[in-house]
């Protein structure tokens, strides 16, 4: 990062960034507790899960309000405007991904429990694709990384064939025991919410690329 003649901006600026990253390892954490339930449910950790996403919105408003004063008082341009506007286009795709995490934590206490039919782990490991790959497009921005921005669509390409995977499967369990068709419908609507995250998380290393380089990436 350039620094500025005025070094209280450059202070603005990494606070801004250094906020933004908290965030993101808060959502980081989220996901990591809610994908979790997916293979072992655990009532009181859904509720946690479902609670805290009220702290991750939190952080979105206090980003959103930070970027607002730097805006107005610093009159940014080119790349420094630039890096306050990607910043709030991040932040609001956490606060997203926040709630999808949060989603699937309601979703599991929806169902309670899992029935004793019911064995496969397809979507935990579903969520372990699209969880290590949110990783890799935080690391891209904490990083200003290109290399590691440029990895994340192309993981996303592996957890759409898994999702598809997965959908199929609870399809043909339901078929075939129709007394977990309940659960596996819910199981579903939890496969869904992971694969959105990874669009998301797609989303955010193309903003990495976009703040990096200047130029939009197509999607």
């Amino acid at each position: 990062m350039k620094e500025h003649i005025v070094s209280t901006y450059d202070e603005d600026l990494n606070s801004l960034k250094s906020n933004l990253v908290e965030m993101g390892v808060n959502c980081e954490r989220q996901l990591f507790n809610a994908i979790n339930l997916t293979k072992i449910i655990n009532i009181a950790k859904a509720k946690e899960v479902v609670k805290n996403d009220d702290e991750i919105d939190a952080q979105e408003r206090k980003i959103r309000d930070f970027a607002t004063i730097t805006l107005s008082k610093r009159q940014p341009l080119a790349d420094d405007l630039r890096k306050i506007i990607i910043s709030l286009k991040i932040s609001s795709i956490l606060e997203r991904i926040g709630d999808h995490a949060s989603n699937i934590a309601g979703r599991i206490l929806y169902v309670k429990k899992a029935p004793e039919s019911y064995l496969t782990d397809s979507i935990y490991q579903l969520g372990q694709l699209v969880l290590k790959n949110f990783s890799k497009a935080l690391s891209s921005y904490d990083q200003e990384s290109q290399k590691i921005a440029q990895i994340v669509p192309a993981e996303d390409v592996t957890i759409n064939s898994v999702y598809e995977t997965c959908f199929r499967e609870h399809l043909h369990l339901m078929m075939e025991e129709p007394k977990i068709l309940g659960f596996c419908t819910q199981m579903l609507f939890i496969a869904k919410e992971l694969e959105r995250i990874g669009d998301l998380s797609k989303v955010i290393s193309k903003e990495v690329i976009y703040n990096l380089k200047g130029k939009l990436v197509k999607r």
